[in-house]
């Protein structure tokens, strides 16, 4: 008899389980992701857009920016600059699932220069179909066919730009010094555990600029939310401070 109500309690949690599965993922095809991306990309489309901090990491810098309708997050934008070259990234979601990635790369390798572009296709859960062409040049690589090619989910984070607008998780940004030099002022933040850091220039002070430089030890670690603006001064792309708060 207890044999049998845990062989019943066995099959409730694993059709549980399959049923939580089911509704991570969508009824959708490659041509209907493409038909959604293209109304999506309409210039008759509002969106709510929030751009991230440009964050560094050794010789890396990441950006993101994310776009929402309804407080539904729908594409988010990726740029990786990295020593072998830069990735381009768009992610598009639907009912907060992800649907379809596009990838432009410039890389470098040892030799020579490399484009390559990427479509991948998503049900939420699994990847329906992923293509990719590559050409010594970008006029070559218009006229490349695609070829499809095998990726997985694994390979994609898609809360990584989510959590860089947010400023949570990798790039929740805890205080750490001012530089000072050539009379400009930089708050440098850091997450420790990832790496990433972020150097805010500063035109205008805050009194909680005033507190963090009047009290540099009591703050150390403290993490610090911060909005800004993206300013070319001197021709050089700044990330401006325009105000920020600590976090208790």
């Amino acid at each position: 008899m207890n044999k049998l109500i845990y062989v019943s309690l066995f099959f409730l949690m694993i059709t549980a389980c399959n049923n939580n599965a089911k509704k991570k993922s969508l009824n959708v095809t490659v041509e209907s992701i493409d038909t959604y991306v293209a109304e999506k990309l309409d210039t008759s489309q509002n969106y709510t857009i929030l751009t991230g901090l440009r964050f560094s990491k050794e010789n890396d810098t990441y950006a993101a920016v994310q776009f929402s309708q309804n407080d539904t997050v729908i594409l988010c934008t990726e740029e990786h600059i990295l020593t072998s070259g830069i990735l381009f990234r768009n992610i598009f979601y639907q009912d907060d699932l992800p649907v379809f990635v596009e990838e432009y790369e410039e890389g470098l390798t040892s030799t020579a220069e490399v484009y390559t572009e990427r479509k991948i296709y998503f049900n939420g859960a699994a990847v329906i179909k992923a293509f990719e062409r590559s050409a010594a040049t970008e006029e070559e690589l218009i006229d490349m066919p695609y070829q499809e090619i095998t990726t997985t989910m694994s390979d994609f984070d898609f809360n990584k730009p989510k959590d860089a607008v947010r400023q949570q998780g990798d790039f929740e940004m805890k205080f750490g010094e001012f530089l000072i030099f050539d009379n400009q002022s930089y708050l440098v933040l850091e997450n420790e555990n990832s790496g990433f850091n972020v150097a805010l220039f500063i035109i205008q002070g805050d009194p909680m600029i005033d507190e963090l430089y009047s009290n540099p030890e009591k703050y150390k670690g403290k993490t610090i939310f911060t909005t800004h603006e993206f300013h070319n001064i001197a021709g050089l792309d700044r990330v401006v401070y325009t105000g920020g708060k600590i976090i208790e």
